[in-house]
């Protein structure tokens, strides 16, 4: 259930912030702490907040990649069994017309 949620998540996160409004909020976000200046040296905690962002970003976008890795997996898997059913199911085509080809040519 947790593991479900998480990934719900992931997935979330990872389509949020691809969007134009996370960019433009951060944006803004930068702006205001540039203008207001909240400590007297101001990067310190800003570098630290973006860095732990960075990582959290990270851990979500590549956790919701790896789901995706795996669900393009099985649908590939299931395309190459589909695949080989009808490569046999050609073969024996192919074969019947030639035993009838060869039985008419007699």
């Amino acid at each position: 259930m947790i593991v479900k949620k998480f990934q719900q998540f992931a997935d979330w996160a990872s389509v949020f912030c691809g969007t134009p409004q996370f960019l433009f909020s951060h944006i803004i976000w930068w702006s205001c702490w540039f203008i207001f200046k909240p400590e007297p040296f101001p990067f310190n905690f800003l570098t630290m907040l973006l860095s732990l962002e960075a990582i959290v970003l990270a851990i979500l976008i590549l956790n919701s990649s790896n789901r995706q890795g795996e669900a393009d997996r099985a649908i590939s898997q299931s395309d190459l069994n589909v695949s080989k059913k009808d490569f046999e199911l050609d073969k024996e085509t192919h074969t019947l017309v030639h035993q009838i080809w060869k039985k008419l040519n007699e």
